[in-house]
């Protein structure tokens, strides 16, 4: 790298803070350019799920260094925690027994606690809950929820103590392009901030910054709903952990003992997709969508416990709010080289599995700029859709 620095990340989520975070604490020189302030997008208003379930073994192993880098917080930027172990818990029917069990097994291997419930030892673990279709259960006692804007935060100050530069409300208008290659990004002042590299970590501002340079990935943005349901001091009674059910297609987890948070999914990445689920609404444009959520859309997302957990119907609605995903169209996220051009890092379509690997996918995107190719993301390189 020229004067063995001079990276620019563009965007301070979750991935873009810890990319700044490792590459500063590698000695490079970094500016990290945020159009509103650290966790201001997707990642402030993620539920912040933390698992080590997946199907897929890269994005297994992510999560697992993900939640090892976020319970490190404390000694990383001298704050307190921002994980809360109640474990996570999943249940699925009759379709992904076996493929589940097996998983199950491999994420042992890789080190991290995940336990394979019969049916009864998830009634017996989980009093309240209704056996309806269960074929097998999952729990991981390690891993629970994060404060999403706590924990980037601190990762973002914790860039900045180790020498990166935090530009906060600075709109990056473009990117430069000379040739082959991106050599840095233009602001909206028209200013211009020269780079050997510029790692693209924009979100759901992607495709339209790659537009800017005549780039384009195959991504879409939907809006994702969350119902935040009142609990009056027992929402670890009701909901004490976080949970994910891959039969009704839902997900909740307490936030203290005041609301639980809960959702709805279509599935990907961990089981089957289930397109009978629906799909949330696309969104064009991320600067303007509907951030608040109905009470109708509450109510849907409340339905989906109906059977399952009886006792959540008799939880009050609180106004809930929407957040953005950047999809990709095998929903697995999109991480590395930008193809036809040089200099440029893109980490991008999260789909959904962003926060609990944005931890570990900013410190293997800060090493492949440090030392080149990471295994780990190889099956996220985005020339898998250069035939598209």
């Amino acid at each position: 790298m020229r004067n063995g620095s001079d990276v620019i990340v563009v965007g301070a989520g979750i991935v873009g803070s810890c990319t700044a975070y490792h590459l500063a604490k590698a000695g490079a020189k970094v500016t990290l350019v945020e159009q509103t302030h650290p966790a201001g997008g997707p990642s402030g208003k993620s539920s912040a799920l933390l698992h080590a379930f997946y199907l897929m073994p890269e994005l297994s192993q992510l999560s697992i260094r993900g939640r090892e880098i976020l319970v490190s917080l404390p000694e990383i930027s001298g704050e307190g925690s921002f994980v809360t172990e109640v474990g996570m818990m999943w249940v699925c029917g009759n379709d992904n027994k076996a493929s589940w069990t097996a998983a199950a097994e491999r994420i042992r291997g890789e080190g991290a606690r995940i336990e394979t419930l019969s049916p009864q030892a998830f009634a017996d673990a989980a009093p309240g809950f209704a056996l309806d279709n269960v074929a097998l259960a999952l729990w991981e006692p390690e891993f629970g929820y994060a404060d999403a804007f706590g924990a980037t935060n601190a990762i973002a100050r914790a860039a900045r103590a180790n020498g990166a530069k935090i530009m906060q409300n600075t709109l990056v208008e473009s990117l430069q392009r000379q040739g082959d290659r991106i050599t840095g990004v233009t602001l909206a002042d028209g200013t211009v901030l020269e780079a050997d590299k510029v790692i693209l970590a924009a979100g759901p501002w992607t495709r339209r910054l790659l537009a800017t340079v005549g780039l384009d990935l195959p991504l879409h943005v939907e809006r994702h709903p969350m119902a935040v349901l009142d609990a009056a001091g027992k929402a670890r009674q009701v909901m004490p952990f976080a949970w994910c059910d891959d039969i009704s297609c839902n997900y909740a987890r307490p936030d203290n003992d005041g609301v639980i948070l809960a959702g709805t999914w279509a599935g990907g990445g961990t089981g089957l997709r289930h397109e009978h689920a629906g799909r949330p609404r696309f969104v064009e444009n991320p600067d303007d969508y509907m951030e608040g959520v109905e009470e109708q859309e509450s109510v849907e997302i409340l339905e989906t416990f109906a059977t399952r957990v009886p006792a959540m119907a008799e939880l009050g609605i609180r106004p809930g709010y929407a957040g953005l995903y950047d999809m990709s169209p095998d929903d697995l996220p999109v991480i590395g080289p930008m193809p036809g051009v040089e200099g440029l890092i893109v980490s991008a379509g999260s789909s959904g599995h962003g926060f609990k690997t944005g931890p570990a996918v900013g410190e293997a995107v800060a090493r492949l700029v440090t030392e080149g190719v990471q295994p780990i993301l190889a099956p996220f390189s985005p020339n898998r859709f250069k035939a598209a």
